[in-house]
């Protein structure tokens, strides 16, 4: 399989589709001492998390046990997204005390994940449309199986085996619709 290379979001291309105020950045000084690659730093930094329907309905920086709290997805649930120390690999956990799913190998590549689910999710009339026919539902569930298949190509350790229960792409888009 060939790898998608993707250009790095800028914040401006975020705020395209999350909307003003929707792409919240890191301050220098919340993650000064975070052990991460300094790319993955400088990306919170400069280029920030955006807020994605289903995907993060809350940006936060801080330190915890066991890694860096960078978002939640239902604060309701206490469903985050940490980033690994060292690694700067993203892992979601979905309720305390479960297993961590794999999200994607690198900030970088979360923010890119991102954007790809952001653009498609703003852009797309199937999947804002899908159930209102058979063949939106059909174009929808194809856009889908397109867009986990680039997230794929772009880091491959996001998709692993496909499993639902380790990797939390496969898992999100398979079931999106549903």
């Amino acid at each position: 399989m060939e790898k998608l290379s993707v250009e790095m979001p800028t914040r401006d291309e975020l705020v395209a589709w999350a909307g003003e105020g929707r792409v919240v950045r890191a301050g220098a000084g919340e993650i000064t001492s975070w052990d991460l690659p300094e790319p993955d730093r400088r990306a919170l930094i400069d280029i920030g998390v955006p807020l994605l329907e289903q995907i993060v309905d809350a940006v936060t920086f801080h330190a915890e046990d066991g890694g860096y709290r960078v978002a939640e997805q239902d604060p309701a649930t206490r469903q985050v997204f940490r980033v690994e120390p060292g690694t700067g690999r993203v892992l979601e956990q979905a309720r305390p005390q479960s297993p961590n799913r794999i999200v994607n190998s690198s900030v970088r590549q979360w923010l890119c994940s991102l954007h790809l689910v952001g653009t498609a999710m703003n852009t797309s009339y199937a999947l804002a449309h899908w159930d209102e026919s058979g063949d939106l539902e059909d174009a929808a569930l194809d856009e889908l199986a397109e867009l986990l298949a680039r997230i794929r190509r772009l880091d491959p350790a996001a998709f692993g085996d496909g499993s639902h229960a380790h990797f939390y792409w496969p898992a999100v888009l398979d079931r999106w619709l549903y």
